[in-house]
């Protein structure tokens, strides 16, 4: 072995002894070192998970104690019993009969040690208004609730419908509430409740046929050909709109009754709702008629949209997409105009200017409507 062999022997000795000694030290010092540091860390994101829901439990305590105080009570077979009584109370003061009443108790989810709940099994029959008066009156009513399964469906021959719901409260469990006060809220319901303001935001529910079969919109009859030029008189504008208070004017309703079209719109502020037909003013306009062909919706084309309220501004038709605001009328191409309207054109349409507010749809920007004698209160 010549001198540059025995070097070579040497480094690659030396190298081996530093690799087998820091393998060594690695797996006897360095190894338990990061795993201990990894348990530590572990550890300290554990306290600090515990100091923070520490943190949270006078929060938790009174919101403990806060539905302790909205229970029934402790007893499921008395809390069943003072539920019944009371659906039955808020069934007489919504003026519905219970000579056609139907009461099941049920029983839901447990907590073991927690809570259990218990509940029943409401069917009752009488006018759409009575039964908007049961919902609401339930909706005031302080003591731990939920309604679930709610379906309504119509009497065959009768003006009325059948409601079915289930009313559910939860018992706490004697452990989970000790030294806190239970049924601790002020429970009086009057019929003076149904004469608030909250209450008449509901009216225009009560007030549609949703049974109705539907009845097409009937077509407008053929307008008679324009005068000659020499014998024409000048057309009349649409009335001038007064402008009501600022706010964002919604269509929430294009229904059918009695085979003439109804357009109900509501203000978004104060829940001020009016109606209109076909003839009336309406947001720098006139109603033409209400189109109850399903077509693509202007702001997603993918979306069918089931009816809107045709204008006639001008020269031109628009028209408001039921759900959307005043503001967001758009004007018809030919494509979408309804079959049986007469085309426009300056000198049948009138007014040749654009219609107002025509441009992007802005909810927050005032819009005018007519008639507010027609209005009526939420």
């Amino acid at each position: 072995m010549n001198q540059r062999e025995k070097i070579l022997a040497a480094a690659t000795g030396i190298v081996a002894v530093f690799f087998i000694t820091y393998l060594a030290i690695n797996r006897v010092f360095l190894m338990p070192a990061a795993q201990r540091f990894n348990k530590a860390e572990a550890l300290i994101q554990e306290i600090e998970r515990a100091r923070a829901e520490k943190a949270k439990e006078g929060s938790y305590k009174s919101r403990l104690t806060e539905l302790a105080g909205r229970a029934f009570g402790t007893d499921p077979l008395r809390v069943s019993e003072q539920v019944r009584s009371r659906l039955t109370e808020l069934l007489v003061l919504a003026g519905l009969e219970t000579d056609h009443l139907t009461l099941r108790p049920v029983v839901g989810a447990r907590a073991p040690g927690i809570y259990r709940e218990v509940g029943w099994l409401v069917q009752i029959r009488g006018k759409l208004e009575r039964i908007v008066d049961f919902l609401y009156l339930v909706t005031k009513e302080p003591h731990l609730h939920r309604l679930d399964n709610l379906v309504v469906t119509p009497v065959r021959g009768q003006d009325e419908v059948e409601l079915q719901v289930k009313y559910g409260t939860l018992v706490l469990e004697p452990k989970a509430v000790q030294n806190v006060k239970i049924d601790a809220v002020d429970a009086e319901i009057t019929r003076a409740a149904l004469q608030a303001d909250s209450r008449r935001q509901y009216d225009v529910i009560a007030s549609r046929a949703f049974f109705r079969p539907y009845v097409p919109a009937p077509k407008p009859a053929p307008r008679p050909p324009s005068p000659p030029s020499e014998h024409r008189q000048p057309s009349q504008p649409p009335p001038s709109q007064p402008v009501l208070p600022s706010g964002a004017y919604r269509v929430v309703s294009l229904s059918s009754l009695s085979g003439e079209p109804e357009v109900v719109v509501r203000e978004k502020n104060s829940g001020t709702i009016a109606r209109y037909k076909p003839g009336d003013a309406l947001a720098g306009g006139q109603i033409v008629l209400v189109d109850y062909r399903p077509m693509p919706s202007p702001e997603n084309p993918d979306i069918l949209s089931g009816s809107r309220v045709v204008l006639r501004i001008g020269s031109g038709y628009y028209a408001v997409e039921l759900g959307t605001c005043l503001v967001q009328k758009y004007r018809l191409g030919p494509d979408r105009i309804p079959p049986g309207l007469p085309a426009l054109t300056p000198e049948t349409g009138g007014d040749t200017s654009p219609a107002p507010d025509e441009g992007p749809a802005n909810e927050s920007q005032s819009t005018a409507v007519s008639d507010p004698g027609r209005q009526e209160g939420s």
